[in-house]
This record gives C-alpha cells, sequence and structure tokens, in this order.
C-alpha cells in the first residue's frame, strides 16, 4: 500500500462521488449472504456501496477514515470514523461486511482480524472492485494513457485479489458482472481526476493528463463500459 495514495482521495471527495460509478444490484446480491440485516460498508469513500446496499432494503454502518468522503454517505446510513484496522463497532454485530474499490488499501492481516470480530456466524466478506473494460476503442487508450490498474485486462493478475494474504478465508467465490455507466467527457475526466494515481501528480502533469483523456474521449452521450469484480467468502 502507499500510504500518500492511500490518503490523497479526501482532495477530490466531490469528484469521486460525482463521477466513480456505482455498483450493480445482483453483485451487491451476490457478497451478501440471504436473510442479512445490518451490513458493514468498510472504507465506504463517498458511499458508493452503501446507497446500494440501502436500496436492497438493509441496514448499513459505513465505515470511512475521512471527513470530506463520509460527507457524501448517504443520510439513511449510520456513518462512523473508523479505518479497517481498528473498526468503531462490537463483536459479531453484523451479517456481512462489503468493501468496495478498498480493500487494497488495507493492512490485510489487521483487516481480516477486525472483519472476523464483528461478523456474525455465518456472516459473509464480499470484496468488489469496478474495472474499466478495456477491450477496444477509448476505454484501452484511457487506460494506457494513466497505466490504470483496475482495468479487466488486469483482473486476473492485479495484487487486489483476496487471493493475495488471505489463504485463510476459502473457499472464495468470485464473479464478474458487466454494466454500464451513462457519462459525457466531464464525467470521464472526473473520474480520471479521482484516481490516487492522478491525485498525486504534480499540478501541471495533472493538468496535461486530464487534457489528454478529455481529447481521447467521444463527444456528447455515451456508456462507459466497467465490469464488477466480485469475491465472497464465509466466515473461517
Amino acid at each position: 500500500m502507499d500510504p500518500r495514495r492511500a490518503r490523497s482521495f479526501g482532495a477530490v471527495a466531490d469528484a469521486y462521488a460525482l463521477a466513480r460509478p456505482t455498483y450493480p444490484p445482483e453483485a451487491l446480491r451476490f457478497v451478501v449472504p440471504p436473510g442479512a440485516g445490518r451490513v458493514l460498508d468498510l472504507g465506504a469513500g463517498t458511499g458508493k456501496v452503501t446507497t446500494g446496499l440501502l436500496d436492497l432494503g438493509l441496514e448499513v454502518v459505513a465505515v470511512e477514515p475521512d471527513d470530506a468522503m463520509r460527507a457524501h454517505v448517504d443520510t439513511r446510513a449510520v456513518p462512523l470514523a473508523g479505518t479497517a484496522e481498528q473498526v468503531p463497532l462490537p463483536d459479531r454485530s453484523v451479517d456481512a461486511v462489503v468493501a468496495g474499490q478498498a480493500w487494497h488499501w488495507f493492512d490485510t492481516a489487521e483487516a481480516l482480524a477486525e472483519v472476523g470480530r464483528v461478523l456474525r456466524p455465518g456472516g459473509t466478506l464480499g470484496l468488489l472492485w469496478n474495472v474499466l473494460d478495456d477491450s477496444g476503442g477509448w476505454a484501452l487508450e484511457v487506460a494506457e494513457m494513466l497505466g490504470l490498474e483496475d482495468r479487466l485486462s488486469l483482473v486476473d493478475r492485479a495484487a487486489t485479489s483476496p487471493a493475495v494474504g488471505c489463504e485463510v478465508w476459502r473457499p472464495w467465490s468470485r464473479q464478474l458482472f458487466p454494466h454500464w455507466q451513462a457519462a459525457d467527457p466531464d464525467l470521464v475526466v472526473a473520474n480520471m481526476a479521482s484516481r490516487s494515481v492522478v491525485i498525486v501528480q504534480e499540478a501541471e502533469q495533472r493538468l496535461a493528463l486530464l487534457r489528454s483523456v478529455r481529447a481521447a474521449v467521444p463527444e456528447g452521450r455515451f456508456k462507459v463500459p466497467w465490469v464488477c469484480d466480485a469475491w465472497r467468502a464465509s466466515v473461517p
């Protein structure tokens, strides 16, 4: 984990909330056990996972360390300041823990210990990544331009896989869920501006890169192709 990148998102919280894609309902159902009532969104960010879980009728606690990011969390949820390594919840208090676009920022061993502590018997750990479908066209050009790590062509080689450092949590189940995001050039630029690899660049370099992104994408309205890479495991 790069601490500088991990702590960078608060500076672009508005762009993140505006431009990052949501998660498909079917992916959220996949990572939550049947009959679940209370779910923890761990590393909730601006609450993209939180809102999706709430819309499924679940009670959600959203734990996020960054104040600017947490300020965007859906008001129907319970937002709490905290980290994956120090979860501010009592033992066996949730039916599932879900982390969207976040697990790779955590200390794996400490996070797994906390997840195991707060989960009730029969609970699940669900990990989600929205990855750009870079199989062709402008999406491939932008992915190469930014050196994106979360793209479909790298999904089976990514160090973000739960198989890395999570051997005790087995068996892992996995499904890929293709979906689309309605967008325009400004939304794509805002999305890419919310990437940690871009945020930490010097201002001049960052602005030049985002101008190149703007030039690469189509005009008008179009669909951004995403794939939700979803993983699920039960309490060992």
